[in-house]
């Protein structure tokens, strides 16, 4: 009989469940970039900020490309040989970064790191999704499965930035290496070496449609990442780019609509659901985009180095658990769903609203706190919400393919499109705020004698002040136009479903859906409305 866990028999179950938290905890920080050291990396390799923007980026396409084939890894593979090469490959590729300069063997690492930190996530997921939620309510498991990866991720950048700080920021690879090759002795000592069932072919997996979907989200995350350094379309590097993601994606549709067994199943776009989620996920990108304005303002005005700066995360913690209970509490007494997440972009917008009357060249970090934490709950609350409403009513394999689209377009396409209308808004506003001083200044004040080099000290200041004050002004009004869209949206009930067929996964049961060969049957026959499976 299979074993319903990842451990041997005799393994006891408090160990277990500690094993659990020491997987968990390295692979939900593990990254080919950690935001935290972003600067000093950029620095050391003296390459454009972009490249490593790119980078990040990279490592969620990887993570999309691996989503759809992670239910045939799980029936091909033990889940001990999946774990082990998984964390191999992330120390292999985490090496890399640390010891090469070339940003383009940096993008490719973090592709494949991203690939196979979801595959390692999934079999933790699986045993913690029925610790959490032994129910199969997958509202349950997200109210506090997403805030302490959140939380996770908030509180590792600020030990990250001291560690770099001190350090180097190669010493953040090593010691993540290190960290996951004890895990993988862990993986040799007490994962058990079961098969989850027959072994099934891996050849009904079509290869160049995973090699489109990669090639295509490259080349659109290149356009977003490198407009404005290249002159946005008066380039002719970004004008190939954009032709060729929207030929490659097409080609991409084209392929899906032909296939028998797809990557990504094109019924995936009849559901309400999931565009209305995709709009909405193109806001989330927004919000957490403006991280750049409050960035700019730390470091720029108020001189806060890295470690600092990302001190300023904790703050996040209180509203990203805050959040978890919110959410948790909400789907218990099965309230409308448009309501959470309009109470999400409220929260999200009271956090700009506090922002723009804080701005000054003197502030005290304390003032920072209330809006952290506004900005931690309005995060986690739309993180959980419009995760659940863009995925509701899916069977495992469409949800699989849908997470693929969703978690790039929350990740990669959104926050890469809002930040590049941030970068060139500051730009442009600052250029603005520069020539409304001008009218003030004359010949004297700009003299050597008047002390041109300390006016121009003080008036670049002044600029990045009025650009970050008028950003966040923007962003108020996008916050309020964002919700007036929620509100004016119609929205489909949500159906509180248990997740059967994980349920299933996690015991070790039959699944009726597939045969020996591998081949599905029918959608309908594994049909069972089960939630995605996710980070």
């Amino acid at each position: 009989m299979y074993n319903k866990g990842l451990f041997k028999d005799w393994v006891p179950k408090p160990v277990m469940l500690l094993l659990i938290v020491l997987y968990l905890f390295p692979l939900l920080v593990v990254s080919g970039i950690y935001t935290a050291n972003f600067n000093e990396m950029m620095n050391d390799l003296g390459i454009y900020s972009e490249y490593l923007s790119w980078a990040n980026y990279a490592s969620f396409i990887g993570m999309g490309a691996a989503l759809p084939l992670l239910l045939r890894f799980k029936m091909r593979f033990r889940s001990k040989e999946l774990m082990i090469t998984s964390l191999l490959m992330i120390s292999l590729f985490s090496m890399v970064i640390a010891t090469v300069s070339n940003p383009y063997v940096i993008i490719f690492s973090n592709f494949v790191i991203g690939y196979f930190k979801i595959i390692a996530l999934i079999e933790l997921i699986l045993p913690l999704l029925f610790i959490l939620s032994p129910d199969g309510n997958r509202t349950k498991f997200y109210s506090v499965f997403y805030p302490l990866s959140i939380s996770t991720a908030q509180l590792s950048s600020y030990l990250f930035s001291t560690i770099a700080y001190n350090l180097e920021w190669q010493t953040v690879y090593v010691i993540m290496t290190i960290v996951l090759l004890v895990l993988v002795l862990l993986s040799v000592v007490f994962m058990h070496d079961l098969r989850f069932s027959r072994k099934l072919p891996l050849y009904y997996i079509h290869w160049p449609s995973i090699l489109l979907y990669a090639v295509s989200f490259f080349l659109l995350s290149y356009v977003l990442v490198f407009s404005k350094q290249q002159g946005w379309y008066t380039s002719p590097s970004i004008q190939y780019a954009t032709m060729g993601f929207v030929l490659f994606f097409a080609l991409f549709l084209f392929k899906q609509k032909k296939l028998k067994r797809p990557f990504v199943p094109l019924s995936i776009f009849r559901s309400k659901n999931f565009i209305q989620g995709f709009t909405l996920l193109m806001g989330l990108g927004m919000f957490l985009a403006s991280a750049s304005i409050q960035n700019t303002f730390t470091v720029g005005i108020l001189g806060y180095n890295s470690t600092t700066n990302n001190l300023l995360n904790y703050a996040m913690v209180p509203g990203i658990i805050l959040g978890g209970f919110y959410a948790f509490y909400w789907y218990k007494k099965k309230y409308p769903t448009k309501f959470l997440i309009f109470s999400g972009i409220l929260f999200y917008t009271l956090h700009f609203v506090l922002m723009y009357f804080l701005i000054s060249p003197q502030i005290e970090i304390s003032y920072l706190v209330l809006p952290q934490i506004m900005r931690g709950l309005g995060m986690t609350i739309l993180f959980i919400s419009i995760w659940y409403y863009a995925l509701d009513g899916f069977n495992m394999d469409e949800t699989l393919a849908a997470v693929a689209l969703t978690i790039v377009v929350r990740s990669v396409v959104s926050v890469a499109f809002a930040g590049a209308l941030y970068s060139w808004a500051y730009y442009k506003l600052q250029l603005q705020g520069f020539d409304n001083l001008a009218h003030h200044l004359d010949a004297i004040t700009l003299s050597p004698r008047g002390g041109g080099l300390a006016v121009y000290g003080r008036a670049k200041l002044q600029a990045i002040l009025t650009a970050s004050k008028t950003l966040y002004g923007y962003s108020i009004i996008a916050g309020m136009i964002l919700m007036i869209y929620t509100l004016a949206l119609r929205f489909e009930n949500t159906h509180y479903r248990r997740l059967i067929l994980v349920r299933k996964l996690v015991k070790g049961e039959s699944i009726k859906g597939y045969n020996a060969s591998g081949r599905k049957n029918t959608i309908e026959s594994i049909s069972t409305g089960a939630g995605p499976i996710t980070v």
